[in-house]
């Protein structure tokens, strides 16, 4: 399934112009739409990015595309979407598990040795992964190139809606997916640039309309688009019904709504037994769509949250829209300081977990999900709630996963003790005591704000001199403070602000850390990766430990050897492998994409608590997901290395590896060493907890890990 679905009926209605009449314009782009179609085209097509967990070369295909607006004088103005609407979770759910079946064929096909025919496989279901991970880098780019942009309350598309409807000066049209069709557009839709055409491609509203009803009835239109699905609404049951229809688009249920009297009502009726068969509750699902698209939430060019048509809006339009949030956290959303996860759990009451890039539902896998990660959940939404509105403090969170339709688990928010916001309470820093022991260089977020906590006359400064706690210096102090209570929160500090065992022992592996930076000063991200580490070992998820079969696990050597090889490369994989700004050629490892699923929910949750700590973060840690290419190359290399050995002829092999393995990668010898460097940190973190904190014969496997990468010197 590709990242656009859409229909081709309207494709085919599209037109032609000159891109000479957008020079000097500026153009509202739904951000969603603008990275999907980035990534289904060449030269920035990644065909192995549901394999892979990420993209080599992003962000310089980014950064090419954007050079390409600005020679045509022609400025983007970026949207993102914000919080789902009703129903769409439940649509990007069933995506996502369709896409996890092609992707199960890919890997089979992958370990059948049929690589070519794999790499197909994977390229025509890229689905499984979501464009939304790739936001903060996107938005990172923008705000370096000083471009623009805003996160809408829902949909992009309904802000981009609003754009045309006032005829806004902000922009001169508007570009974005098919959906954009539903909202009052005045006229046409940007589609495409080709740039070397010099041409724009665009779909009008009114030709489409015309077109499919004799009328033009925009109703009619908006109810047939409906029928054939969108991101919110599935299909009409009928229509999939591949006995009455062999193929459908828009066009097909403009005609069967013409055949039940232009009703839905009717035409659910008429195939009434197909419904109660496939999807009993389809038309309750279409009236809250319908609804959702009538009354669309934007945010006016006064910064005010509003409802379209708001004078009709029906009583229980929580049932459609949502519960209504205030409107300070709407800002803090559209400025980009927080993301719209937690947002929409609260506005839904419902926490959603989504398929992984795997589709593996392991024993430890489940086990993080609805057990380890949940107390996670429970104090972002602790700290949150109780500041909103009374009737929203008492409405339930419900849990659903993807692997167990099942499975339902509410969120005990309400229990939460000690309470989380008393905790986070007791800190309050001020930027001129924390750099009279430490200056601006002395250390990068995480690494900063762990290390100060060994100076015991820093940590009697860092508890309020005021009630209610005052201003904050600056940005930086604002993270900063953010990271502490983080750490607090999370038992990496006590509540004298001291570090706890686990604490020290993180505290000593981002100390050497500050030595491999040192060797290493173009490597971004260490801290952070080191964090993500010992959140992942709290767990019991890196460990090394694997079940022999498994496919994508080392072939040589003993049980010990091959677990020694998981943890390395695993670790791996929480760092960045540099690679050219082509398309990844190299080995796929379905093992380690599925570490990459652990590790990704787990800084999933550490990112909902450290944004509903301070609502107003940006730039703060486990936004960024590294792919896990390097750990597959760590892997691959070492599983052919035998120990002892003579040191430069190994060296010699991994400067030659790239060749035949990974032939993109920039520097991947020195990316060894960064691994190389970054165990050996966690290693002298971990030695220093006891047994109540890590069990000997996990500490163990990292003495292993050691003593394994000693034992074959480059």
């Amino acid at each position: 399934m590709p990242f656009l679905v859409e229909d081709s009926w309207i494709n085919d209605q599209v037109s032609t112009h000159d891109i000479s009449e957008l020079e000097g314009c500026a153009i509202a782009v739904d951000a969603t739409y603008y990275l999907s179609q980035l990534l289904e085209t060449p030269p920035a097509h990644e065909p192995l990015l549901s394999a892979l967990g990420g993209l080599t070369g992003v962000e310089a295909h980014i950064n090419q595309n954007l050079d390409l607006w600005a020679k045509s004088e022609i400025v983007p103005f970026f949207v993102f979407d914000g919080q789902p609407v009703t129903g769409q979770d439940d649509i990007t759910l069933d995506r996502g598990l369709k896409a996890n079946k092609k992707t199960d064929e890919a890997w089979n096909l992958y370990s059948q040795g049929a690589a070519e025919e794999a790499v197909t496989t994977f390229g025509t279901s890229p689905g499984a992964f979501r464009i939304q991970n790739l936001y903060p880098l996107l938005q990172t780019v923008l705000k370096n190139r000083g471009l623009h942009f805003l996160v809408a309350p829902y949909t992009a598309c309904a802000q981009l809606a609003y754009f045309e409807m006032i005829d806004s000066d902000q922009c001169s049209g508007v570009m974005g997916s098919q959906e954009l069709l539903l909202y009052p557009v005045k006229d046409s839709v940007i589609r495409a640039f080709d740039w070397e055409a010099k041409t724009v491609s665009a779909i009008s509203k009114k030709k489409v309309m015309r077109s499919l009803t004799p009328t033009a009835s925009e109703p009619r239109f908006i109810d047939s688009f409906l029928m054939a699905g969108t991101s919110f609404l599935p299909p009409f049951p009928a229509l999939l019904e591949s006995s009455i229809y062999s193929d459908y688009n828009i066009s097909t249920a403009a005609n069967l709504l013409r055949t039940a009297e232009n009703s839905v009502a009717t035409a659910c009726a008429s195939f009434n037994d197909i419904l109660q068969s496939k999807d009993s509750g389809w038309l309750d699902k279409y009236r809250k769509a319908r609804m959702v698209v009538h009354h669309f939430v934007y945010i006016a060019e006064s910064g005010e949250i509003r409802v379209n048509d708001y004078e009709h809006l029906t009583s229980d339009n929580h049932e459609y829209l949502g519960l209504q949030l205030p409107a300070e956290l709407f800002h803090y959303l559209n400025t980009g300081l927080i993301g719209p996860r937690l947002l929409g759990n609260i506005t839904h009451g419902q926490l959603l977990i989504q398929p992984t890039l795997d589709g593996v539902a392991s024993d430890e896998y489940k086990k993080l999900i609805t057990d380890r990660i949940v107390p996670i959940k429970e104090q972002a939404l602790s700290l949150l709630i109780p500041r909103l509105h009374r009737g929203i403090q008492h409405k339930n969170i419900k849990v659903r996963v993807w692997f167990d339709p099942k499975y339902s688990y509410t969120i005990n928010h309400r229990s939460v003790n000690p309470p989380p916001s008393q905790r986070v309470a007791s800190w309050s820093v001020k930027d001129e005591d924390l750099r009279a022991f430490f200056p601006d260089d002395f250390a990068g977020p995480v690494s900063l704000e762990v290390l100060s906590l060994v100076n015991s006359d820093f940590v009697a400064k860092t508890f309020p001199k005021d009630r209610p706690i005052k201003g904050i210096d600056s940005t930086e102090m604002v993270t900063s403070v953010a990271i502490w209570r983080f750490l607090h929160l999370r038992g990496y500090a006590n509540d004298e602000h001291k570090l706890t065992p686990w604490g020290n022992a993180l505290a000593n592996t981002l100390l050497i850390l500050q030595d491999a930076k040192e060797n290493h000063p173009e490597v971004t991200g260490l801290p952070e990766a080191a964090l993500v580490a010992f959140e992942l070992i709290r767990n019991g998820l890196l460990t090394g430990k694997h079940t022999e079969g498994q496919a994508g696990l080392p072939r040589k050597g003993s049980y010990e050897e091959k677990s020694t090889l998981v943890l390395i490369s695993e670790c791996a994989s929480l760092l960045k492998l540099r690679h050219q700004v082509y398309g990844y050629t190299g080995p796929l490892n379905k093992n380690l994409l599925s570490f990459w699923s652990l590790a990704s929910a787990v800084r999933e949750a550490d990112r909902d608590l450290v944004e509903a700590i301070v609502a107003s973060m940006f730039l703060l840690p486990f936004h960024q997901e590294p792919d896990i290419g390097l750990g597959i190359a760590v892997r691959t290399f070492f599983d052919d290395d035998e120990a002892g050995g003579d040191k430069e002829a190994r060296l010699q092999r991994l400067e030659e590896f790239p060749k035949t393995f990974v032939p993109y990668a920039e520097s991947l010898t020195k990316d060894f060493r960064v691994v190389r460097d970054f165990i050996d940190a966690l290693v002298k973190g971990v030695k220093m907890l006891g047994t109540d904190e890590l069990r000997a014969e996990d500490k163990d496997a990292w003495t292993k890990a050691q003593a394994y990468l000693e034992a074959r010197p480059f």
